[in-house]
């Protein structure tokens, strides 16, 4: 038994880990995590235990509930003698059953890191255990190099899920519904020609959802139902995703990371125009992010001009800063797109001067 360690099975929680809702399932509880060093000291003492003789750890808490370490040195039962056996204890509570996650990780010496783990999810009841017969091999904790000072240690993970247990409440679906709507016929009540594209609408949505649309569609001068408004500044493309947000709050093939970034940048760049021009934040933010992640030489000098006239300022500062690296801005200098950048925002060459950017 080390002076460090007073107990032959000494259980240590290591800081860092912490609490949790769970939103896995209709019925969650609250998922408690917590991280424990399990360690044996004076093992080749405990080896000469006999076959299903234990030894228990002391009590250690996880959510609200005690719980100990069953350490078999030479096998829980006969089939299993010469191994190690390991398992994980629930100390009375209240007759509920609690879902436990649970990983044993055996740790390598003097590196510290996890050299052979198992894992398991049980449900435990009061007062019982579970875990592995056959943790491992007297043969096996050596070849390892899990053996130092005739100790060896386990890093013991515990996930638990426990009261108070909660009915969630799943994701609203408004933005599915509302989407069901969207290139209906029936209901529709005024309908958009883009690009020789007809776009049948319904008013009620486009003025929920912009103020632009609500005084077009609902104010004094709105226009009958039915009517037919023609739109000769977006491309129909645009349009149809414009569209598609408006009804459900989300642009199309939201998670792109594989579209072609040229073609999504560009649509970034329609949108945000018309974000801008029907008064819309959220899809004008959600354009700026999707531009700010695809700066690059040839869409900075267009992307700034777009910041510029549009006050997106943090989509000018991304485009900034990517041009403080001077191959950045010696490449970007060379594109037309540059040469229109001056022409159309003239204060633009003045900013660039004054921040070093430009001689």
């Amino acid at each position: 038994m080390s002076a460090a360690s007073p107990e032959p099975l000494a259980v240590t929680r290591v800081a860092g880990d912490g609490s949790s809702w769970s939103s896995s399932s209709t019925i969650v509880g609250m998922v408690t995590t917590r991280t424990f060093h399990v360690r044996v000291d004076n093992y080749s003492k405990t080896r000469e235990m006999r076959n299903g003789a234990h030894m228990l750890s002391s009590s250690f808490v996880v959510g609200d509930q005690p719980w100990k370490i069953k350490y078999y040195p030479n096998g829980s039962n006969e089939s299993a003698t010469g191994q190690i056996s390991i398992f994980l204890v629930r100390v009375g509570g209240v007759d509920l059953g609690l879902l436990a996650d649970v990983q044993f990780d055996l740790i390598a010496q003097p590196a510290g890191t996890a050299a052979y783990a198992l894992r398991f999810k049980h449900a435990f009841r009061p007062d019982t255990s579970y875990g592995y017969a056959s943790f491992v091999s007297p043969e096996k904790l050596e070849e390892l190099g899990c053996l130092k000072d005739d100790s060896f240690t386990i890093l013991l993970d515990v996930e638990l899920e426990g009261p108070p247990f909660v009915v969630e409440v799943p994701p609203s679906s408004l933005g599915w519904h509302l989407g069901d709507l969207l290139g209906e016929t029936e209901g529709a009540d005024v309908a958009f020609v883009v690009g020789g594209e007809r776009f049948p609408a319904h008013r009620l949505v486009l003025a929920a959802r912009s103020l632009v649309f609500k005084a077009q569609l609902l104010g004094p001068l709105k226009v009958e139902k039915g009517a037919t408004i023609s739109i000769d500044d977006m491309h129909a493309d645009v349009f149809r995703a414009f569209l598609h947000f408006i009804y459900t709050d989300e642009l199309p093939d939201d998670d792109d990371d594989d579209n072609d970034d040229s073609a999504a940048a560009i649509m970034a760049q329609h949108l945000l125009v018309a974000a801008d021009k029907y008064d819309m934040p959220r899809l004008r933010l959600m354009c700026e992010s999707r531009m700010s992640k695809r700066v690059c030489v040839s869409t900075a000098a267009t992307t700034l001009a777009l910041a510029e006239q549009h006050g997106c300022h943090g989509l000018k500062e991304v485009v900034l800063r990517f041009l403080k690296l001077p191959s950045h801005m010696k490449a970007v200098r060379c594109t037309e797109d540059y040469k229109h950048l001056l022409k159309s925002c003239p204060s633009i060459q003045q900013e660039l001067t004054s921040s070093g950017l430009l001689p």
